[in-house]
Formats: structure tokens, sequence, C-alpha cells
């Protein structure tokens, strides 16, 4: 299958389309499209733009191509529903952003051997907890601080974050990835999820993925991760000093209060506070119980979700600097020259 027809059986699938409803839409058979998808047939220049028009995109979608890295897929966090087809797409769609993340990582001269990430030996929840506090000290960060934009500190560490769309909530079943991909670190999660607290427990979790070296394959990686990701956004002396060592009941006033300082769940908060023994755990059922009395499953009031700049603003840059031409950097950030020039006036 060549480059184009990847480009639009990728482009189908994620607008939802079968082989049939789209040849419905280009007045072709369901075989004409399929083997357009299979590189037997070519399109011109004219079915590239009919194409763009039927599935609603810019024709550069189909056009562009990167060279796209080998990728493991190793820790790759998703529930048991995300198989088959749109397991498969979804791969492909990581795949092609950490490809194109990548070009603009070389076209800036940034060397991978440059990004060291530090790892620390993980055998035990202890040892998570006591790793989350060491790479504290390491970005600056008192242990009574909350961290108020993780990405952007992740970021200018040299780790690349991706946000991938998610059309008609395709992909709700993605938890997250982690990996090092040609020795550069990358953590990928949805732009779609709407509760910040959530986005940032993942990427404190995938990082945990990054970091921690579990020698023992019985332990459970994920519940270690998870460790390491509370203790990073909520580290036990903040705690202790907002709640204190020990609580018969807990408020829940103070509890909206530390999660909109230090940007987490109010099961994050629970979690944590059971963990530490700081609450029981006849307490700690009896506040869930609240919990989804008063606010259900979905906060009314969520966290808003952290947004990732370091791609636009390196693109915004090689373009200024003339290393990269106005079109491809459209190219690379899928618009077109009108919205391009708008969002420049606005920096």
């Amino acid at each position: 299958m060549n480059e184009i027809g990847k480009n639009l059986k990728r482009v189908r699938l994620l607008k939802n389309l079968s082989l049939k409803e789209a040849g419905l839409l280009l007045n072709m058979t369901a075989t004409a499209i399929s083997k357009y998808e299979k590189g037997e047939i070519l399109p011109d220049s004219k079915k590239i733009i009919a194409f763009a028009n039927a599935y609603q995109v810019k024709s550069i979608d189909l056009l562009k191509v990167y060279n796209v890295p080998k990728m493991k897929f190793t820790s790759f966090r998703k529930k048991k529903r995300l198989v088959g087809c749109n397991l498969k797409l979804l791969e492909e769609l990581i795949q092609n952003e950490v490809a194109k993340y990548f070009e603009v990582i070389e076209l800036n001269n940034i060397a991978s051997n440059s990004i060291k990430l530090k790892k620390y030996s993980c055998n035990s929840i202890e040892e998570a907890e006591e790793a989350a506090n060491d790479f504290r000290k390491f970005i600056n960060i008192s242990n009574k601080q909350p961290i108020s934009d993780l990405i952007n500190i992740l970021e200018n560490l040299g780790i690349v974050i991706i946000q991938i769309q998610n059309p008609n909530h395709r992909f709700d079943d993605f938890d997250g990835l982690s990996e090092i991909v040609d020795g550069i670190p990358v953590i990928v999660v949805l732009d779609s999820i709407m509760d910040g607290a959530r986005q940032r427990f993942t990427i404190a979790h995938e990082l945990g993925h990054l970091l921690l070296d579990i020698g023992n394959e019985k332990l459970d990686s994920e519940k270690l991760c998870n460790r390491f990701a509370s203790a990073l956004l909520m580290p036990k002396e903040a705690v202790i000093n907002e709640f204190g060592i020990s609580r018969k009941n807990i408020n829940f006033f103070e509890l909206t209060a530390f999660k909109n300082e230090f940007k987490v769940s109010y099961a994050a908060i629970v979690y944590r506070l059971r963990d530490l023994n700081i609450i029981s755990e006849y307490l700690y059922k009896r506040l869930f119980i609240f919990l989804n009395q008063k606010i259900g499953k979905k906060d009314p009031k969520p966290i808003p979700p952290e947004i990732s700049y370091q791609f636009k603003k390196t693109v915004f840059r090689l373009e200024a600097d003339e290393i990269i031409s106005l079109n491809k950097a459209c190219e690379l950030l899928g618009v077109t020259v009108d919205e391009y020039n708008s969002e420049d006036n606005n920096y």
C-alpha cells in the first residue's frame, strides 16, 4: 500500500465511513475506493481534491508523508474494548504524530543524546514514592508546592508530549502511552480529556513508566506507576500539611480547596489519604459514598486540561527563521495559510 493510499484509508476510517459510504460520497464503487487505498490506482490532483472535499479535510492531509519510526507499544494502556480496527488505527495515528514531531525535532537540531532522564530502581511502593520525591528535587519544586504546569515542565526536559485527536470519541478506551522512541522519551494522551485532573494523572503515570526501573516482573507496574503519579502530584509533606497526620472526618471544602490547588481529582485525593494512613478504610469508603452522592461520576467543575505548545512553537520558529517554508509549516500544523497567519498575528 502506498503512502497516499494509507492516508486515504486512515482518513476514511477516522470519518467512520465504510467503503460503500465513501463510494456514495464520491460517486464511485466500493471496489474503486479500495483500489485507491491499496495503491492499485494512483489518484491524480483532481481525485485528491475530490477525496478531500468528500471527507471534509485538506488535500495536504491526503498527500503528506513522514518517516514513520518503529514503536513497540509495550507501555500502551487501554481498556479491553479497544481492539481490532480501532486499535490498529490508533497505533497508526500515534506513529504518524510521532513521526511528524520527530521531523520537527530533527529540523530544530535537537539530538536525542542530549535528552537524559534519570532512572530509578523500583521494587516496592515505598521506592516509587521516593522516586517521585527525588524527581521533584530534580525539577526544583518543593514537596509542599503543587506542580502548576506538568506538560510545560516535562517538555522543557525534552520529553515529547503528544495529544491525539479523538474524533467521535472513537478512542475513549485509550488511557495513555509512554515509550523511548529512537532515544527520545514520548508520552501520548488524548487531547479530548476534558478533566485536567485525569489528564495530569495520566501523564504523571506514564512518566513513571519512563523513569521507574522495575526489576521484579512479579510486581504490578501499573500500581507502582500509580503510586509514583500520586506522590508526584500530591507529595506526602503537602498532604500532611493540608490535612494533618490523622483524621476522623474530612470536610468537602477541604477536598475542593486541595483539588483546585494541586489540580487533582477528588478520587485521587481520597486514595492518597488512605495510602498515607491519614484516614481509615471506613472513612475512605464513607467519603467515596459521599462524593458519589455529591458530584456523581463526572465532576461538574473539572480542572481545565493542560495544553502542549512546544510543537506549535517550534514550527512557528522554524518558519520564522526560514528553515521551512510557509506551506511546510501549514502541513505540519494541519492549517490553511490564512489560519496560520491569523495565529501568527496573535503571538
